[in-house]
């Protein structure tokens, strides 16, 4: 970065307060004013200013997509509300880019009713909730509680690697038509999907006890642990407890004070991307075919889970009658 742009950027983060005011008080597209090197920079912007720049790209995009026959502008899907992931994978899993990025209407089998946004909306929220259903093995409940991480052993289900690609097609499509989704994942997830580098940290959203037991090695002289740790970690397979190296030669490296830093980055790799690597390939596809990862980057990670998710709803009465 030119030393002129670094003063610049410098600036604007210490005054982003003052800024992101002036920003909010224009008419002007911020991309089109005085500010348009932002565009650039854009971690110095408040989330509603990098929502409203990503969602004036997002209309550009839907300008372009206009240039085709009109019948692939906007079509209708016919969904069973008792099969509603299968339903809408047999209807959309056929379509093109340019299609995705076309308006749906829904309707539900044996219900009348125009779609006015209403049934899109709720097709969204029930698709949403049912594709984190346990017994599709596609994700699973981390075990912090409350969100949702790809599940390492979805290969039972035959045919999961084309669901990841439809699901990053309906996350990203749902973002598309500015409707929220009832599901809410796991830090590394969501970095994932931004292209950030996932670290040890982010393991403690996702298993806050094993981020523990690995915080502890850093913390402590490893001589504390009390037995031989070496470059492996076991895997759950099905119950079924496995040994992987994490180097190789790994079950004959030992883990000292000097090389701790190392084996918690391996294992935290390995936890968090590498044991599902083929379904994150296949889910991060699906998603940048519809919004391109130049343009969801600007967001960090709590700022993209306010983008699919909202804000989640706290039920008050619930709480009182479970809080001590």
């Amino acid at each position: 970065m030119p030393a002129e742009t670094k003063k610049f950027i410098a600036f604007a983060d210490k005054h982003r307060v003052v800024l992101n005011q002036i920003l909010r008080q224009s008419n002007e597209k911020l991309q089109n004013g005085p500010f348009a090197v932002l565009c650039n920079y854009t971690q110095v912007l408040d989330f509603d200013r990098k929502r409203t720049y990503f969602r004036d790209k997002l209309a550009s995009s839907k300008n372009r997509n206009l240039n085709y026959n009109y019948s692939d502008r906007e079509f209708s899907i016919r969904i069973n509300r008792n099969n509603i992931l299968n339903d809408s994978f047999m209807n959309l899993n056929r379509l093109s880019v340019k299609q995705w990025k076309s308006k749906i209407y829904v309707i539900f089998e044996d219900e009348d009713g125009q779609d006015a946004g209403g049934l899109l909306r709720e097709w969204y929220l029930n698709l949403s909730k049912e594709m984190l259903n346990p017994n599709y093995a596609l994700f699973k409940t981390s075990a912090s509680g409350g969100t949702h991480t790809i599940n390492p052993l979805s290969h039972t289900n035959s045919n999961h690697l084309t669901y990841f690609t439809f699901i990053g097609h309906i996350i990203a499509k749902a973002i598309f038509d500015n409707k929220l989704l009832e599901c809410y994942f796991t830090r590394a997830m969501y970095k994932h999907i931004l292209g950030k580098q996932v670290k040890p940290n982010d393991l403690e959203s996702e298993d806050p006890d094993y981020y523990k037991n690995l915080k502890y090695i850093l913390e402590n002289p490893i001589e504390y642990l009390g037995y031989d740790q070496n470059f492996t970690a076991e895997l759950d397979n099905f119950g079924q407890m496995q040994t992987v190296e994490l180097v190789e030669g790994g079950k004959d490296k030992l883990v000292t004070d000097q090389n701790k830093q190392e084996f918690v980055d391996l294992v935290c790799n390995r936890k968090l991307t590498h044991a599902i690597s083929d379904q994150l390939k296949a889910f991060l596809k699906g998603f940048y075919d519809i919004i391109p990862k130049e343009l969801i980057s600007i967001f960090d990670e709590h700022e993209l889970e306010l983008l699919i998710s909202g804000i989640a709803e706290v039920d008050i009465e619930d709480l009182r009658n479970n809080t001590e």
